[in-house]
């Protein structure tokens, strides 16, 4: 094929190769972070492609994306599996993300704007309200989307293109991993809305001290007494 028969037909295909793979990636990525696939779970390319409705090369390529995030291990012959998270993986993810998102909010506590806080408070309060009705265990999908919404938005208000985007590929993590730890599930829960509604009084006041401290212990906390490894 010459460079002008390449030229001619590029243009048409890229789109739909693009949009395929976006598909693909965005289908396996829910799965993984719902538990529906879950950890060291085979993936194979054929079976996800037919259930997906597209080829098996956007799903070559949505497992390559997922494995640069560490949601998937490939191995030989580019074989996928749904990568499992140890106590010192899960411990890492957090720490990083204390870090990386108390900058943030030091940052937005300085940028934020009134509807962006208008927005967070609208989250908090209906998290809250799907707590308070449902219970953690019969809405954890909702409750994860809402809480990403929030962590989300404040990465948006630091106004920082290259943290926001390091940021977003951290914010969705498979719910298996809280299996690390021992503590109730619903006093996490109730810890997390409290200090939810903490970070936000540190924005309203535009005090990027606070901001940055109240983020970071929120997700510090999330390793409050954790199980060992089995292997440790």
């Amino acid at each position: 094929m010459d460079s002008k028969t390449r030229g001619n037909s590029s243009p048409r295909d890229l789109p739909d190769a693009n949009g395929a793979v976006e598909s693909a990636y965005r289908y396996i990525r829910a799965a993984i972070v719902s538990g529906d696939l879950r950890s060291g779970e085979t993936l194979q390319e054929a079976k996800l492609a037919e259930r997906i409705g597209v080829s098996r090369t956007p799903v070559r390529e949505a497992l390559s994306r997922l494995g640069n995030e560490g949601l998937v291990v490939l191995e030989r012959y580019r074989r996928g599996q749904v990568a499992s998270f140890s106590m010192s993986d899960v411990a890492e993810v957090f720490r990083l993300r204390a870090k990386l998102e108390g900058h943030g909010a030091r940052r937005a506590a300085l940028r934020i704007t009134a509807a962006q806080i208008a927005h967070l408070e609208a989250v908090e309060a209906e998290m809250e309200l799907v707590f308070a009705d449902l219970g953690w265990h019969k809405h954890l999908a909702r409750f994860d989307d809402l809480n990403n919404e929030f962590h989300a938005t404040i990465a948006r208000a630091a106004d920082s293109p290259r943290l926001e985007k390091i940021l977003a590929s951290s914010l969705e993590l498979p719910a298996s991993i809280f299996n690390h730890y021992s503590e109730p599930v619903e006093e996490r829960t109730k810890r997390t809305h409290r200090q939810h509604n903490e970070i936000i009084a540190a924005l309203k006041t535009r005090n990027p001290d606070w901001a940055e401290a109240a983020m970071s212990g929120h997700l510090f906390s999330i390793l409050n007494d954790p199980k060992p490894d089995p292997e440790s």
